[in-house]
């Protein structure tokens, strides 16, 4: 036991005496990330389908799309090369998005209640009014064109 004492000795100096690792070169980028996805909204709502709950629905997804703009302004200039690009386009979905979704809720109050002949073909409507807008429910997947981001996305907790 005597002679295993100085060996973790010798151990214990060499474990301390290391350098710490090297901090992730990528560590702003992933802050950045981590602080965009903490506001990405989980919509589980599936309405009914009547003209007042799906306007709803549309007003729940109008305001989840607004919260997640807000914290990737918040988040502010991405420490990226070419980030804000990125950023712009992706705010640029969003705000098409709102307006698409501003169109179909008027659209949807146009609907007389009771009127199934109506609101079918007023869900026809929004549909074909929102078919281009698959990246804005994720804009995260316009934010993930920019390599650096998208490695950023990649190692940031809760992404």
């Amino acid at each position: 036991m005597i002679r295993l004492a100085p060996l973790l000795s010798l151990l214990l100096i060499a474990a301390c005496a290391a350098p710490p690792p090297a901090p992730d070169p990528d560590a702003p980028a992933i802050a950045w990330a981590a602080k965009v996805c903490g506001a990405t909204p989980q919509i589980t709502l599936a309405p009914r389908q009547t003209a007042p709950d799906l306007r709803a629905f549309l007003d729940t997804l109008s305001a989840a799309l607004t919260r997640e703009a807000t914290a990737i302004r918040a988040a502010g200039p991405p420490p990226v090369p070419d980030g804000q690009p990125a950023v712009d386009k992706a705010l640029g979905t969003i705000d098409a998005a709102q307006k698409s979704l501003h169109q179909a809720g008027s659209r949807l109050a146009e609907v007389p209640p009771g009127d199934d002949a109506a609101l079918q073909q007023a869900v026809a409507d929004v549909n074909a009014g929102m078919g281009g807008l698959a990246d804005a429910g994720d804009p995260k997947a316009t934010l993930r064109q920019n390599s650096d981001l998208d490695r950023a996305f990649d190692k940031a907790e809760g992404c």
